[in-house]
């Protein structure tokens, strides 16, 4: 046992750092020490192994297969995980992540090869892994994530109804999440929202409303530093306006009005509007000034908790969030503040309409719709017929001709822009107001979405 050490240790120090075999010989000399600690028990060979392992995976990443197609290297980077999976025994904190990362890379392969056993494979390492990650352990939501996608492919290859069933079942424990959230977290719900717009599943709404749940809070956390925030609003830009459309789609009107004015709080003034509602509730008392302070720091704790996530940190990010649930209910128990961090009621908003009827006008990738919020009654949905990339392309143009007033040819293109405006949008919502027995000459508040906010719709 001891030559076959030796033998590996040598053969190592032939393949220098750069050599093309280096990382098969690490794993040789790895698997060699792990013979050994079976024999004799010393766990300085154990550690040795860990550490081998570990410096073969970095040699040998799925990116390198990505980038060359060799397909050894694929199988090789599986047999590592594999290795590194033997490692992580029942208990050790690093096995879920084992269990992902083997279940990844059969993953990469199965869509190579199409060898069905794969797939079969990496849905039963998703399922080992989530069982490692009951609720409110830090990574359960990309381990559902995981799990779901996997069974999608699998149905998207097999047709097997019962895999779209578990896959929406496990999508559905997202909403049950209530706490303060990461950005795994967020990404897992958007993912939720992709998959339920594809197949038009009935979990599409709840799914909007859990990805701007997860978003509101996620943006809480978030520091007022422009990156942190630019980072999050660049994935999840076009959410708010589709959940709209969804909303719209699914009949639930006010729920429309809801989750656009969520999300456009969010994008145009969370920030500004959550530093103000701090500072409120440090001005309103004693023991506001005390909650708001509270709820600084532990945001700020749990961010960084976020940021450096790992396995180990999971019983300190469970604590952290406990804090944090526990000082936002606090919150919300003083007066004038129940709705902190709450989305915004219709019935607020409708007070928004008292002084005329508000348009909301949007654009999203799946529809494009008015809705007019009357102060007295529910909101009336005027389907426009025009597509995203239509407002999209009308925006540029007019934002094109702004440039350009006072000649003759701009200002005839620009009676062309808005012609095209009265026709698909304006005049409809006109119509509708008129058989809502608004009356002719009353004001009104055009509230653009998307690129609806470039376009003069007043004008027209």
């Amino acid at each position: 046992m001891a030559d076959d050490v030796e033998e590996c240790r040598a053969a190592l120090r032939r393949c220098p750092p750069g050599h093309s075999d280096r990382s098969s010989f690490l794993n040789d000399l790895a698997v060699s020490l792990g013979d050994r600690f079976t024999q004799r028990g010393d766990p300085s060979d154990l550690d040795e192994r860990i550490e081998l392992h570990q410096a073969a995976l970095l040699l040998r990443p799925p990116d390198r297969f990505t980038q060359r197609g060799d397909p050894s290297d694929l199988d090789e980077c599986i047999e590592l995980h594999r290795a590194a999976l033997l490692i992580f025994p029942p208990g050790h904190s690093d096995r879920s992540l084992s269990l992902n990362n083997l279940a990844a890379s059969l993953g990469d392969r199965f869509t190579q090869r199409g060898d069905p056993y794969d797939l079969d494979e990496r849905i039963e390492l998703h399922r080992a892994a989530l069982l490692l990650c009951p609720p409110g352990h830090s990574a359960r939501s990309s381990s559902l994530n995981h799990l779901a996608v996997s069974l999608g492919d699998r149905f998207t290859q097999r047709g097997d109804p019962s895999d779209l069933d578990e896959k929406f079942s496990l999508f559905l424990q997202l909403s049950q999440i209530s706490h303060a959230v990461s950005r795994t977290d967020l990404a897992a719900a958007k993912s939720w929202v992709t998959s339920a717009e594809e197949t038009n599943h009935g979990s599409a709404l709840i799914a909007y409303e859990t990805a701007l749940k997860f978003l509101d809070q996620h943006v809480a956390l978030l520091s007022s530093s422009s990156r942190h925030f630019d980072v999050v609003s660049m994935a999840t830009a076009s959410l708010a306006v589709d959940a709209f459309s969804c909303s719209i789609r699914n009949g639930a009107l006010t729920t429309a009005v809801e989750l656009v004015e969520q999300g456009r709080a969010v994008f145009w003034t969370q920030l500004a509007r959550f530093r103000t509602t701090l500072d409120e509730l440090s001005a309103a008392n004693h023991t506001g000034a005390a909650l708001a302070e509270e709820f600084r720091q532990l945001s700020f704790h749990l961010r960084n908790a976020f940021d450096q996530s790992t396995e180990d940190q999971s019983p300190q990010i469970r604590q952290l969030t406990m804090e944090w649930d526990d000082v936002v209910s606090r919150i919300r128990m003083l007066p004038d503040f129940s709705r902190f961090l709450l989305p915004p009621l219709f019935s607020d908003l409708q007070k928004a309409a008292e002084e005329g009827p508000v348009i909301i006008v949007n654009a999203s990738q799946y529809s494009c719709d008015a809705l007019i919020v009357l102060s007295d009654r529910d909101p009336v949905h005027v389907p426009i017929d025009i597509t995203r990339t239509e407002v999209s392309d009308l925006s540029t143009e007019f934002q094109s001709l702004s440039k350009e007033f006072g000649s003759f040819d701009t200002q005839h293109k620009l009676v062309k822009i808005l012609r095209k405006l009265w026709h698909g949008i304006v005049d409809p919502v006109v119509q509708a107001l008129g058989a809502s027995n608004v009356h002719p000459g009353s004001h009104i508040w055009w509230c653009p979405t998307a690129e609806f906010t470039l376009l003069p719709l007043h004008a027209a």
